[in-house]
Formats: structure tokens, sequence, C-alpha cells
């Protein structure tokens, strides 16, 4: 078992933790899974209030992981927890797409992931374990994660911009301009409104070849124009979703590896470790094995000189 020394809850009290090794019970990923899952609630809910949700970093976020595995009774580490998610996702993303195709399939004729052998998922390139209610806890968590990163964008009564303080800080720090010229689209105050003296939008053609009369043709046109501001908004949200998505990814990539490359450092420590304790023990053979020819050989010169 490994100890280190972990600090609860930001006090000075100093325990020493036994992680628990092995491979993981359906018991602690279940607890694992729900731990995730209160995290992202809690992040969102940082973000969404004061933006300071992503802003803290990978190690701690797992920190807060571990504190709650450990009181739920999973005895793991951060690193440990991290790996396993990865792990979980890994295998998640897999059985998801073969579900996924399998539902696509007109003719129905393949199998779910469920109804097949291990042998067959193996053949598959699928996780041949994957239980499903591990798997239904994931796509809970997953799912749900996805909605909460979708962007919406609201107009406001008075018809002004929404306030950047309520948007979430990494969404406004990659997403800006797209957020900007969605509100231009949707307020009507971006390059192609009324109000610009050159503007040339379909719209105001429309109403210049119909000198502006036709209350058909304006319905029409409004009607295509908030079609357009709804699907470049979702759009604008997908992009948003995906890429605070690829940001936590990468984050994770780094966290795992800071973790790598310190476990790298330790086996090389522990290398020079081994070492130097051989070098010794080979030192005190060495001496040993001295003192014993000497005392050898000064015992057979007493024997030879002693009297006859």
């Amino acid at each position: 078992m490994h100890l280190v020394m972990a600090d609860q809850g930001g006090n000075n009290n100093i325990v020493m933790r036994e992680y628990r090794k092995g491979n993981w019970t359906v018991n602690e990923t279940l607890v694992l899974i729900e731990a995730k899952k209160m995290d992202d609630e809690r992040r969102m809910k940082k973000s969404g209030d004061h933006g300071e949700g992503r802003s803290k970093p990978t190690e701690l976020r797992w920190k807060w992981v571990e504190d709650y595995c450990w009181r739920k009774g999973c005895l793991r580490s951060q690193n440990q927890c991290n790996d396993k998610w990865d792990n979980l996702m890994r295998d998640y993303k897999k059985v998801r797409e073969y579900q996924r195709r399998m539902a696509e399939n007109s003719n129905n004729e393949g199998p779910s992931y469920w109804e097949i052998e291990k042998n067959e998922r193996k053949e598959k390139n699928l996780p041949s374990n994957m239980l499903r209610q591990i798997y239904e806890r994931l796509e809970e968590v997953v799912e749900k994660k996805g909605v909460q990163n979708r962007v919406v964008v609201v107009a406001s009564p008075g018809g002004s911009a929404p306030n950047p303080a309520n948007i979430p800080y990494a969404v406004t720090n990659v997403y800006d301009d797209a957020l900007i010229k969605c509100w231009h689209s949707f307020s009507g105050k971006g390059s192609d409104s009324d109000t610009s003296e050159y503007s040339d939008s379909p719209a105001k053609r429309r109403r210049r070849s119909t000198g502006g009369n036709g209350e058909g043709t304006s319905a029409t046109a409004s009607a295509n124009n908030s079609n357009e501001v709804g699907t470049a908004i979702s759009k604008s949200a997908s992009i948003i979703a995906e890429a605070i998505q690829a940001s936590d990814e990468r984050e994770e990539r780094r966290h795992r590896d800071l973790v790598n490359l310190h476990e790298r450092r330790l086996k090389i420590e522990e290398s020079k470790t081994e070492i130097n304790k051989n070098g010794i023990e080979g030192l005190v053979d060495a001496i040993n094995n001295l003192a014993n020819s000497i005392l050898a050989l000064a015992s057979h010169k007493n024997q030879s000189s002693a009297p006859k």
C-alpha cells in the first residue's frame, strides 16, 4: 500500500491516507461516477454564478473527487480516479457509438452490445466487461453535462446585449466574437440591419423590390430571418460546447502527463536509491571478506611461529 500526506478541508490537520490498489469494484466505480457528477454540477454552478468554476486547476478538481470518494468509502487517490475515469469514458464512447450504429441500421440485424458474448465484443474492438448499470450511470452524467454546456442567448426586454458577467468565463474567453455576431443578428444591430445605409441583405432587397409595401413578403422575410438566427445560435452553442469539452480534455491530458512525469521521476529516484543500496552492501561484503582474510592470515602466522 502507498502512504501519502493529505490535507483535509484546507486545514492544517495532516493525516495519512493508505490507498487501496487492485481492480475497481462495481460499488467503487459507481461512487466515482457519482463524485464526477457532483463535481460537474458544482463547477457549472460556480461558473454560472461567479465565472470561477472552470478556472480551478485540474489537479484541485480531482483532489475534490478523491475527497468525495473517501467520504463514501472508496479509498482511491486522485490519480487513480483520473485514470479510471479516462478508461470509463473510453469504453463508454465505444459502446455508445456501437449502439448508435445498431439503432441507425434500418434492417435491425445487428445485436445490441448487451446481447453479444465477450469474445465477440473483443473481435469488434469493444470493451468486454462494460456493465449495463455502469453504462447507464455514465450516460446520465455525460448527457447532462452536454446539456449544461449549451449556451442560450436570451434577448433582454430593453433590446440591449446580454451581460458578459452572466456568460461562463470559458465561453466568453473563447467565443466572444461568435456570441456578439449572433446577438447583433438577433437584435438587428449587425451589418445586415435596416439601420445600415449600405446594407444589402436579402430582406432589404426584397423590400426594395416591392417598394416596402408588401406585408406578406415582409412577414416571410421576418420568418426567414428568425429561422436563420435560430440556426446560427444553435450552431454557435454546439461549437462552444465542443470547445469547452476539448478544453477539459486537454487539461486532463496535461494532468496525466504531469502525473506520468512525476512517476518516472520517482522510479528514477528509486533506481538511484537501489543502486546506492547495492553499492553499500557490496562495499560492506568486501570489507567483511577483507577482515576475514586478515584474521585468517594472522591465525596462520601465529600457528607457524608457535614453538614445536
